[in-house]
C-alpha cells in the first residue's frame, strides 16, 4: 500500500498561543470538517479520480485504510499528522477516543458524487 503518505503537522508557536500548519499548501479541491462521536466512523467509501488529506483537529481517531482489489488494510493516526489517501483506496475515520472527532478532509479535486462508491471498510484491529 504504497501510494498511502503521512506527513507531520507543523508547529507554530508564539505568545498567543499554538498554530496547526495542517495543510501546507494550496488546496485545490474542497475542504470538509468531519464529524463523529466516541465509537463511531465515517466514510466507508472510495474515489475513482479524487485522493484526500486527512488531519485531526480535536479528538483522537484513526483512519483505515483498504485496497478494495487486494484486500490489503492499514490503518493510521490522525494525531500530530496529515494523512493522504490516493484515488481508488477505501477509507474510513474512527474515532477510537472518548471524546468527539473532528477531522480536517482536504480533497485533491471538486467533490463529484458520480464519483463515490461504497466499501465497507475493516473495523480497527
Amino acid at each position: 500500500m504504497d501510494p498511502l503518505r503521512t506527513e507531520p503537522v507543523a508547529v507554530h508557536t508564539d505568545a498567543r498561543g499554538s498554530l496547526y500548519k495542517v495543510h501546507p499548501e494550496a488546496v485545490s479541491g474542497e475542504v470538509y470538517a468531519v464529524h463523529t462521536q466516541s465509537g463511531e466512523s465515517r466514510g466507508h467509501h472510495f474515489h475513482r479520480k479524487m485522493g484526500e488529506w486527512f488531519t485531526a483537529l480535536t479528538g483522537v481517531g484513526i483512519v483505515v485504510v483498504e485496497d478494495p482489489k487486494s484486500g490489503a488494510c492499514r490503518q493510521e493516526s490522525l494525531v500530530g499528522q496529515r494523512v493522504y489517501v490516493p484515488a481508488g483506496f477505501a477509507h474510513a475515520l474512527f474515532n477510537t477516543g472518548a471524546t468527539e472527532l473532528l477531522v480536517l478532509a482536504c480533497a485533491d479535486g471538486p467533490h463529484d458524487p458520480s464519483d463515490v462508491f461504497p466499501h465497507r471498510v475493516r473495523d480497527p484491529q
